[in-house]
């Protein structure tokens, strides 16, 4: 028996790294799940892994920055699996530059997909999940939503966004059963890092460093997160920010002590 058995489950961005790790974490805890991206080979390629394994999963294109996609994508998961208990809005793309010399079509893009790409997907799926009689919605957010980051004013502000909207989110339909999260993830293993490193003036090793575990963190360690806020073990929290960092944002180092 699997701690999400009978539950169907949305996940956007779900063609690689935390979107991938997470669907495949849900589908091993008997979730049905749905992955939806704009990456069709990616995640039709998630989506048979997962089948291979033994679970129960299904692909479906999606534009986060369109609603109607995403209330197709509901739609797609209630013809397919009767319903829909759990969403995760986790795609995520951006870019970048110092304030003044941001594009604003870049801006608004960025806001498109990791803002209003999970309001869009809050919208979608709360009326399936008032049919359902509640779900649990988990947003990915990020630690860049609690401090600035230079060079990244369109994502710091978008992640920052998506933590106040799962809190009112959470406190406008908390008595109707729904659930409302996000996860605040420090620096993980993913495409979008190595996007990163590609650009930055830092090294893996470095930024590694900069975590009191002295390592970034594997996407599978966010999915288990997310894994958690999807299950009735976290039927007390609604509203919050999850912050899973392997301890990036537990110290400011200025003084320069090694670790233990």
């Amino acid at each position: 028996m699997g701690i999400l058995d009978n539950r169907v489950a949305i996940v956007t961005g779900g063609a690689s790294g935390i979107g991938a790790a997470t669907l495949r974490r849900f589908a091993a805890e008997g979730a049905r799940v749905v992955g939806a991206d704009v990456n069709d080979e990616g995640g039709e390629r998630v989506a048979a892994e997962i089948r291979a394994q033994g679970g129960v999963a299904r692909f479906h294109h999606a534009d986060v920055t369109q609603l109607a996609d995403l209330q197709q994508t509901v739609a797609f998961a209630i013809e397919q699996f009767g319903g829909l208990d759990i969403m995760h809005n986790n795609a995520a793309a951006s870019g970048g530059g110092y304030v003044a010399d941001i594009d604003p079509a870049v801006w608004q893009q960025s806001l498109a997909i990791m803002l209003s790409g999970v309001f869009h997907g809050i919208k979608a799926a709360i009326p399936a999940m008032l049919e359902r009689g509640g779900g649990s919605i988990i947003n990915t957010a990020s630690v860049e939503g609690l401090f600035g980051e230079v060079m990244s004013a369109p994502y710091c502000t978008a992640k920052a966004g998506v933590i106040n909207l799962t809190r009112t989110a959470a406190m406008e339909y908390g008595r109707r059963n729904i659930r409302v999260n996000c996860i605040c993830p420090g620096v993980v293993d993913t495409p979008m890092f190595e996007l990163v490193l590609a650009v930055s003036p830092n090294t893996r090793e470095h930024i590694a460093a900069q975590h009191a575990l002295g390592r970034v963190l594997r996407p599978e360690e966010i999915a288990n997160v997310a894994l958690f806020l999807a299950s009735e073990q976290s039927s007390a929290i609604t509203g919050a920010a999850i912050v899973a960092d392997g301890g990036l944002t537990a110290g400011l180092h200025i003084a320069g002590f090694p670790p233990f």
